[in-house]
């Protein structure tokens, strides 16, 4: 098994993929996040400020939990845990 991950949205179009895995051995969700902007470089550019920051109008969810970066990097990921990469539009 492997941590499955989700791209939802304008996501896709950034990584080229609506699905992916990683390893076990990225075990933490700040390793989870560093090895999928190495895979996925547009991620930076699309999802995180300058400093560093998460922009305001993208989600992540593990296992259905919304994580808030980088608050919650040490959280801890296994096998069969599931991330979720959503951006929130609106429109009238």
């Amino acid at each position: 098994m492997a941590i499955k991950v989700e791209f939802k949205s304008a996501l896709k179009d950034v990584t080229g993929t609506p699905k992916a895995a990683l390893d076990k051995s990225f075990n933490t969700f700040e390793k989870a996040i560093n090895e999928l902007i190495r895979q996925y470089p547009g991620l930076k550019d699309e999802m995180f400020y300058s400093d560093g920051s998460i922009d305001f109008a993208y989600q992540i969810f593990h296992n259905g939990n919304r994580l808030s970066w980088p608050e919650d990097k040490d959280v801890k990921l296994k096998d069969g845990d599931e991330l979720v990469f959503l951006i929130f539009m609106a429109g009238g």
